[in-house]
């Protein structure tokens, strides 16, 4: 089904009229690595002893199309973006799946958006995280806010001052069991919201990010039916060639009123921070980062390290080096006691 979704995407843009047609951009990566990995806390193979793997669509290769186009109204433009993740080597269970795809429309009074796409906190966890879109070095196994999510509608305000700019989110609960209300139903048009505020000046980043009522459990602290979400982040690079940067986060769980499952998750809260630094040096690029995450009730502590080394081959070739490891103390997974995951690979990352 999802390739044929993908068939009528690529048709339905050969069909726009030419000039429609020449504003848009394919564009893609290609992200595959040789890959090495133990997995006793079950975050990707589920291995407990070191297994080979090519790693592909994990790492997020993709294809998309987007673009924009004049509509003869004011300042106006509607933009587009059809993104799906792709499956190089034929490895794993879908050839294609969904990732950022969207339709709205920018002016001179900001940007607004519709359809599904990384949320306003995923986003700002972004700059600071050194090892997005790697297999198991990506934050989304660090803790919760990595989220892709159906049914948005976004608005972000121009740079205001140069400085800053103001994002909001909702989107429809579409009758879904009430995150806070078992017995009732979310058919409001603002049953989840996000809200971000960024500052760009120079050298520096900041972001404050919020999301409310999003479907979804904690890491560790019991199953909840939503959470809540503030994040912030700082980011600097110095001198072009020294990047710092920083992330905390705090995410509570939200109880669901008159369940039947063992799901209140109100007093669950779980303390995240990560902490990464860049160095490039001709064509190298030498990076690390540290990172935490806490669960108040259960004490499971998940630590993160990584370790990286990228070697740009050309513009849109790059080569890679890697290790990573996670480990859970606190937590007994299949018999083990504080299990750990490792990875560690090489691979070739090629952007179009």
């Amino acid at each position: 089904m999802k390739k044929n979704l993908l068939v009528v995407a690529v048709g339905s843009l050969v069909a726009l009229p030419g000039a429609a047609l020449a504003d848009a951009k394919i564009y893609g990566r290609f992200n595959v690595s040789l890959d090495g990995q133990k997995d006793e806390i079950g975050l990707d193979s589920k291995e407990t002893s070191t297994t080979w793997r090519l790693q592909d669509q994990n790492n997020s290769s993709r294809l998309g199309f987007k673009g924009s186009q004049d509509i003869g109204l004011a300042d106006m433009s509607v933009i587009y973006q059809l993104e799906y993740g792709i499956n190089p080597d034929g490895s794993e269970s879908d050839e294609f799946s969904e990732r950022n795809i969207f339709v709205g429309l920018k002016g001179d009074l900001g940007t607004a958006k519709v359809g599904k796409f990384d949320t306003p906190v995923k986003e700002t966890g972004a700059k600071a995280d050194q090892f997005n879109d790697y297999t198991n070095g990506d934050i989304i196994n660090l803790m919760v806010g990595e989220t892709r999510a159906n049914n948005m509608i976004q608005y972000s305000t121009p740079k205001l001052g140069e400085l800053v700019t103001v994002t909001a989110a909702i989107a429809p609960g579409e009758g879904r069991k009430a995150l806070d209300d078992a017995d009732d139903k979310d058919n409001s048009v603002a049953d989840t919201y996000y809200a971000s505020a960024e500052f760009e000046h120079g050298i520096f980043y900041g972001a404050l990010a919020y999301a409310g009522s999003e479907q979804g459990s904690l890491k560790f602290d019991g199953k909840t039916a939503g959470i809540d979400i503030i994040r912030a982040t700082a980011a600097v690079k110095l001198l072009e060639a020294l990047e710092i940067g920083a992330l905390y986060q705090q995410a509570s769980g939200i109880d669901q009123d008159n369940s039947d499952v063992n799901n209140k998750g109100s007093d669950a809260e779980e303390a995240s921070w990560l902490g990464s630094i860049a160095y490039t040096y001709d064509a190298f690029k030498f990076k690390a980062q540290y990172g935490q995450t806490t669960g108040d009730q259960t004490d499971i502590e998940r630590t993160e390290l990584a370790f990286g080394v990228d070697y740009k081959l050309s513009k849109a070739l790059t080569a890679q080096a890697y290790y990573i490891t996670y480990e859970d103390k606190d937590r007994t997974v299949n018999g083990i006691q504080d299990p750990s995951t490792d990875s560690y690979g090489v691979g070739l990352s090629y952007s179009f």
